[in-house]
């Protein structure tokens, strides 16, 4: 059973809120021990609760004012190459975001250009219709036929592969069909000039 997504959004309920922090605490507190067991990387956070008079530290205060005192003291260029403020991680979401919309945007338009096309194809008028719908249909009915004509080809290379190549095939089958009336006469007992014609005697007056 997959795990149900949680919604990103200020929780509203004082209660449901206060319980969330705890355990999004201790979870979080969680991964920073794994991290610094299973990569061997230095690792501290420090977490404010707004229902607490101190914070809570990890791993311990005194180890965590070290790392923060050798973060402060490396060049401000390399302190700052992957540091991401909350304006710009607002901005990379929405750019995850738009790119989301113009892809569907995009499906939505070849939907409609394909649905067009077979309009055009079964012979129904193309009423309203701009000039850029009908360039668009153009071109998919090109790149339709351009899968054809590679589908064709490769058809035709692996048949040559085969020692079959399509020029052959009509005089197979007239072959073939020339046997299966050779064998049909064959089975046949008698021919056309086995039957009895009628004298003239035999009929009647």
């Amino acid at each position: 059973m997959t795990r149900r997504k949680v919604k990103l959004a200020f929780i509203m309920n004082d209660s449901s809120r206060k319980v969330t922090f705890r355990k999004r605490k201790r979870g979080f507190m969680k991964k920073m021990f794994e991290i610094s067991k299973l990569c061997d990387v230095p690792t501290c956070a420090v977490i404010y609760s707004p229902d607490e008079p101190q914070p809570d530290v990890w791993p311990n205060p005194s180890e965590a004012r070290r790392l923060i005192e050798q973060f402060e003291n490396m060049p401000e260029e390399e302190r700052n190459k992957k540091m991401v403020t909350h304006e710009m991680f607002l901005k990379q979401m929405v750019e995850k975001e738009q790119q989301k919309v113009n892809k569907q945007k995009k499906e939505n338009r070849e939907v409609e250009i394909w649905l067009a096309m077979n309009q055009c194809l079964t012979g129904k008028p193309l009423t309203g219709l701009e000039f850029t719908d009908i360039q668009e249909i153009g071109w998919m009915i090109d790149g339709r036929l351009k899968e054809v004509v590679a589908i064709q080809s490769r058809k035709e290379e692996e048949l040559a592969k085969m020692n079959q190549p399509l020029g052959a095939q009509p005089s197979v089958i007239s072959a073939t069909i020339d046997e299966n009336i050779q064998n049909a006469i064959q089975v046949v007992p008698w021919s056309i000039g086995d039957v009895p014609t009628p004298q003239s005697g035999d009929m009647d007056d």
